[in-house]
């Protein structure tokens, strides 16, 4: 079976808190592609996440209560290829948004065929996985070399539920950021909780420790047949405290 993923390196940033750890920046601009995931805040980050985007990876392009405009990334302009989380949303870009090729990341034939598996090992599939785990999943379709930074998958939780590494660059005199009523919402039917973002922990530490080749080996001949999913070389993370208890 023919190999045509790109031999370029690639590394998705993700959104948590974690991302403050460490002066990355300059190192992520380095790469060859950048994926950065909904509303990846660049502006006054830098020296941290750096700002180069070549590849945008987003849910939709809203944020309630937040406006459109604030959840397209700022130097939207350098955007090259757009991956939609589901196929059934519209995304509102400003009119002066690149003609770019787009990719639809969940609900699809490809995704059922070579992911459903994934999650149902890891026992993600009672809740649709978030947007950056897709990310992670669908940049294995068309890259050899990924590496990851800034997924904790809101294991870090505060009494403000799930939050972003820029969060308390925008709070309001009260301490309160605007998102926080909408990431409650989240956690209370389940989506973003503490466990289920342990589960998602233990299949990148899967994905980083063997790739996606050994993951076949639980899954029956009658499953697979027809079809033969490309092997990758393990995933690379940045910062491997990730993958456990961070105290934020």
């Amino acid at each position: 079976m023919s190999d045509n993923r790109s031999e370029e390196k690639v590394i998705i940033i993700g959104n948590s808190p974690s991302i403050l750890l460490q002066e990355y920046g300059e190192l992520i601009d380095s790469y060859d592609v950048v994926i950065r995931v909904n509303r990846c805040v660049t502006k006054g980050f830098e020296k941290y996440i750096g700002k180069k985007i070549d590849i945008w990876a987003t849910t939709h392009t809203y944020n309630y209560p937040l406006t459109s405009v604030d959840f397209v990334p700022e130097n939207y302009s350098e955007i090259k290829y757009l991956w939609k989380r589901t196929p059934n949303v519209e995304l509102k870009l400003p009119e002066d948004f690149p003609k770019v090729k787009k990719f639809i990341m969940y609900k699809n034939k490809y995704f059922n065929k070579h992911y459903e598996y994934l999650l149902e090992e890891f026992d993600i599939k009672k809740h649709e996985p978030d947007t950056g785990l897709l990310t992670i999943l669908t940049s294995l379709k068309f890259y050899k070399d990924v590496t990851i930074h800034g997924f904790t998958f809101y294991t870090e939780q505060e009494e403000h539920s799930v939050t972003g590494y820029y969060r308390e660059s925008e709070v309001d005199e009260d301490g309160k950021h605007p998102e926080d009523k909408l990431w409650k919402r989240q956690i209370d039917t389940g989506f973003g909780s503490i466990d289920e973002g342990k589960k998602k922990q233990e299949l990148l530490k899967e994905l980083i420790n063997n790739g996606l080749d050994r993951n076949m080996i639980s899954i029956s001949e009658s499953r697979i047949k027809g079809y033969k999913i490309k092997e990758s070389v393990p995933v690379k993370i940045l910062n491997e405290d990730e993958l456990g208890e961070m105290n934020l």
